[in-house]
């Protein structure tokens, strides 16, 4: 992030200065030696805090007028979505789907509030899409209900269609494993992506979203890996989590055993990965690792989620989003549910006709630093209607462009 401000602070164009004196007299931190990495966030830190040794986090005010002060120098987007498949998902993908198109709107038609007859940041005409399911299989436990043994998807984009309507039959990304905006393909485009989000409903009930964002990411775009291809140096990177349960993302595989010993020892399945955290990755994991992209790269690293928080909580983040307050929160806490005869946690959020959500605890976790840096959002997934979420995330993308080479 203070390389960006340096390179900025030089750039000739006159609306960029005033934010600039106003970002650099709050930063602790000058124009000097820059020890944090290009996007914002050290890779080694825990939550992007100073004291840990991350970046010092902007102040509200500098966060909320960053949109055109502190955008990158990168036109092109690749985005990740990596979507639940679980047995409780069909509403929600069903709902991104129908909502998809109003992220390509805002990226595409953007605003001209200076009123100077040109648009405030240029339209995105380079857009590729990726997405990847929370399915990671149970690695070597057998018997586990609903989950194989195996390693599931994998964090490999999904090539092909998965959704049963006569519309989606068929339909595939192509020659890449990625859909492709260029500019002049909207139509189809977001409708290929609504037949791809529609994944259906057979996938692990052992959600792994953050290990499977990594694999993706990382082991997965390496040459010769499934994704390869799919990450661009001056590219904006924006990750996209959207489920209804919090992440498990396992070290120890042996927490989804069911066994009796198993049962016994560390208690019902729906509640094991809130109430035995030894057994999963530290968060630190995804958050080093998905910050760690950032080096040598031209555009930011922006993480997301639509997932279980309430939607009082959401619903208006026209200031500071506040994730320490949010897992402050009572309904944030991880509770067995005497409803479900404590077999499950009882939920974050609930809705009628969308079902409900458990708290995703690790999920903000892993937001955070990026949010911390005006990096990050969070929305609520018992929404009866996405489009608000996701229009929230586009213009987060959207702020975050500018073409200064």
């Amino acid at each position: 992030m203070y390389s960006s401000i340096c390179r900025l602070a030089g750039a000739p164009i006159g609306r960029f200065i005033a934010p600039f004196l106003l970002a650099v007299s709050l930063l602790t931190t000058g124009c000097g030696e820059d020890k944090t990495r290009p996007g914002g966030l050290d890779a080694s830190a825990g939550d992007g805090s100073a004291e840990d040794g991350g970046t010092t986090e902007l102040p509200c005010e500098v966060l909320r007028g960053r949109s055109q002060s502190m955008c990158r120098a990168a036109l092109s987007v690749d985005m990740l979505w990596v979507i639940d498949n679980s047995f409780s998902m069909e509403e929600e993908q069903e709902n991104l789907a129908q909502n998809f198109p109003v992220l390509l709107d805002v990226l595409t038609n953007p605003p001209d509030d200076d009123g100077d007859g040109n648009p405030d940041v240029p339209p995105v005409e380079d857009l590729r899409v990726g997405i990847i399911t929370t399915d990671l299989g149970s690695g070597d436990t057998p018997d586990v209900i609903g989950c194989p043994q195996g390693n599931g998807d994998n964090g490999e984009l999904v090539r092909e269609s998965r959704a049963t309507d006569a519309e989606c039959d068929g339909r595939t990304t192509g020659d890449s494993p990625w859909l492709q905006f260029d500019g002049t393909n909207a139509e189809q485009f977001t409708s290929d992506f609504a037949c791809l989000a529609r994944l259906g409903t057979d996938g692990c009930g052992n959600e792994q979203p953050l290990e499977a964002s990594l694999r993706a990411l990382t082991d997965n775009v390496a040459p010769g890996g499934p994704n390869e291809g799919f990450l661009r140096d001056d590219s904006i990177v924006a990750i996209v989590y959207l489920t209804d349960e919090d992440d498990c993302s396992v070290q120890d595989d042996a927490i989804f055993s069911a066994t009796p010993e198993a049962e016994e020892q560390l208690g019902p399945t729906g509640t094991r990965c809130a109430q035995h955290p030894e057994f999963l990755h530290a968060v630190d994991r995804y958050t080093g690792g998905l910050a760690a992209l950032a080096e040598n790269r031209t555009g930011d690293i922006l993480v997301s989620a639509i997932s279980g928080i309430p939607r009082d909580i959401t619903r208006d983040q026209a200031t500071c989003l506040d994730i320490d307050g949010i897992l402050a929160d009572e309904r944030l806490q991880t509770v067995p549910d005497p409803d479900q005869d404590e077999k499950q946690l009882t939920p974050a959020c609930e809705f009628g006709g969308v079902g409900s959500a458990p708290p995703a605890r690790r999920i903000l976790e892993a937001v955070k630093p990026f949010s911390n840096q005006g990096d990050g959002a969070v929305k609520s997934i018992c929404s009866p209607d996405l489009r608000p979420a996701i229009q929230e995330i586009a213009e987060l993308v959207q702020n975050r462009l500018c073409d200064l080479l």
